[in-house]
């Protein structure tokens, strides 16, 4: 891993980690604000399976449920994916329809660690996101009232940071494989939402529930963080499939001819 290209591309993202961690944690503090005086009169939706599962139980009657159905559910993946899939794709594929790829591997710095240095400064950022959410989380939950244990929140946030990175390492292997950011943000960005709606809604099609195993979305929600902690089989997989889509990324990124 090139050292120079990692600290580099942290000088790059610095900025639009801090306004993603900022906006996460402001929505936290104004959820956490709201529950006493919306959450037992909103109470627990009555909406069709498929759509709770989307709003993650739509159950507001508790704070655990507010919470996860706010940030947990919606919120946190929105804004941690976004920034994975945008923050690697201007990284790799946007640097090289700029030419400044082509300018990067001028210099003694083979493609493999190029690319290695350019992943770890955006899985640095997500982690950083995903950090920002807990500290918002803990602050959030101390407004409304208190009642969700800091481990508790730390396990939502480990799973948010986990989801981010294996979103990132799914748009870095199609940035590495196309060199083209319009068309890694847009797969990866595609892929996640099918994945969303998927893990909500094909559990009530007969022969397809299968399918919601193939999707990041079910090891990131399924075991419930904010109910039961950290669910070490999940992690596992998301950082599996994180490694793998980045292995993937690797082999195509050095055997692919760049434009100049």
């Amino acid at each position: 891993m090139s050292r120079p290209v990692l600290l580099m591309t942290l000088r790059q993202r610095w900025l639009a980690t801090l306004l993603s961690g900022l906006a996460v944690v402001l929505v936290v503090l104004m959820t956490g604000a709201l529950f006493p005086s919306l959450g037992d009169a909103i109470g627990k939706l009555e909406l069709p399976e498929g759509v709770s599962e989307l709003l993650g139980g739509a159950d507001y009657g508790s704070l655990t449920g507010w919470m996860r159905t706010e940030v947990g559910a919606v919120y946190g993946p929105l804004v941690i994916a976004a920034a994975a899939i945008t923050g690697i794709s201007s990284q790799l594929a946007g640097e090289e329809e700029s030419g400044i790829l082509g300018l990067l591997l001028a210099h003694p710095v083979s493609r493999r660690s190029l690319l290695l240095a350019k992943a770890a400064g955006v899985a640095i950022s997500v982690v950083a996101i995903a950090i920002m959410t807990w500290l918002g989380l803990i602050a959030g939950v101390a407004i409304a009232g208190g009642g969700i244990g800091v481990g508790k929140l730390a396990a939502l946030a480990a799973h948010l940071a986990l989801f981010g990175l294996a979103c990132g390492a799914l748009a870095l292997a199609i940035a590495a494989g196309t060199g083209r950011r319009a068309v890694a943000n847009a797969v990866a960005a595609g892929i996640a939402v099918l994945g969303y709606l998927l893990n909500g809604f094909a559990p009530l099609v007969s022969g397809l529930d299968w399918t919601k195993y193939l999707t990041f979305f079910y090891y990131y929600t399924d075991g419930d963080p904010l109910s039961t902690g950290v669910d070490l089989a999940h992690l596992a997989i998301l950082a599996a499939a994180a490694v793998a889509l980045t292995v993937v990324s690797v082999v195509l990124f050095r055997d692919r001819d760049l434009r100049a």
